[in-house]
């Protein structure tokens, strides 16, 4: 009996001094609305890259708004038509550059490619046609493509940074360093919402018929999470936020925000309500916070804790 007494005591000291791994779920500490008004409807909202404002558009995609974080403050960067769609806010996040589209009344389409400085609340035409993409910063320099040809400021991109410039005829376009690289893992997809995770080794992106996958630069897929709507990377990498979205071909139904592991093994749900339709979620990449709007127009930023 005294041995058994003494083996239960030895077991019960030593799992008193190894180190014990906590484990917690993420769960939703509070959700604030931004003070926008109700003159319009948005949509579409992100961080900026210092995670210190949050950029949006209308509905219809005209024009870009700034709220700023610190001083609570919201302000218009630009008025021009369809900018909302496709633009992209410097690292030091004082430049924005956006795709302006204007129909004619003869019916054809007029493209401008325009950058502002936020500060000084100028802007400048860099280009103008029919056919532009949607301009994006990389390492600096403004890049963007006109009938299909790259046009860039700078010819030399220095290092071998990774960045997501967008999407081309269905496909990722990455910049490694200066090369320029038309990504596409599965041989014949079609994607959308590309996110490129924190440390830059692996991309989230959805394959419209294989849903929402993680590989690696290289094209290596590394897990298949299916359906799992405008993935987008938390600050840290531990998780992939997500909206569920729910419609009958028609119409939006239902939708929440949710997290998942980037290997798809842990799904943990931020938002579970039935008056609200929570949508485009994107990540702050300094903190714990996802900003969303509703489908009736507003836009929250959501902080969590894991």
């Amino acid at each position: 009996m005294n041995s058994r007494r003494h083996l239960l005591f030895g077991i019960l000291c030593l799992v008193a001094v190894l180190p014990v791994r906590l484990t917690s779920q993420p769960r939703t500490m509070i959700i604030e609305e931004l003070p926008l008004g109700t003159e319009y409807a948005w949509q579409n909202p992100r961080f900026s890259p210092t995670g210190k404002s949050i950029f949006f558009t209308r509905t219809n995609f005209h024009g870009i708004w700034q709220f700023s974080l610190e001083s609570k403050t919201v302000r218009q960067v630009t008025s021009d038509p369809h900018s909302g769609f496709g633009y992209s806010v410097s690292h030091d996040g004082k430049t924005i550059a956006y795709r302006s589209t204007t129909i004619l009344p003869s019916h054809r389409r007029q493209q401008e490619i325009v950058v502002a400085d936020i500060e000084r609340d100028s802007k400048h035409v860099v280009d103008s046609g029919e056919d532009l993409s949607t301009p994006s910063f990389a390492n600096e320099k403004l890049m963007y493509s006109k009938s299909g040809v790259r046009q860039e400021l700078d010819s030399q991109t220095p290092g071998e940074d990774i960045q997501i410039l967008g999407i081309e005829n269905t496909k990722i376009v990455l910049l490694r360093g200066a090369q320029r690289i038309l990504w596409d893992p599965f041989g014949n997809g079609s994607y959308i919402w590309p996110s490129l995770s924190p440390d830059k080794k692996h991309i989230a992106a959805y394959e419209i018929d294989r849903g929402t996958f993680v590989a690696d630069l290289d094209g290596n897929i590394m897990a298949q999470l299916g359906r799992r709507d405008a993935p987008s990377w938390t600050y840290d990498g531990r998780w992939i936020a997500y909206m569920n979205e729910q419609d009958d071909g028609h119409q939006i139904l239902a939708s929440d925000i949710l997290l998942i592991s980037p290997d798809g093994k842990e799904i943990h749900p931020l938002t579970e309500t039935a008056d609200a339709i929570e949508l485009n979620p994107a990540c702050s990449p300094t903190e714990k916070k996802i900003v969303f709007n509703t489908l009736d127009g507003k836009i929250f930023v959501l902080t969590y804790a894991d």
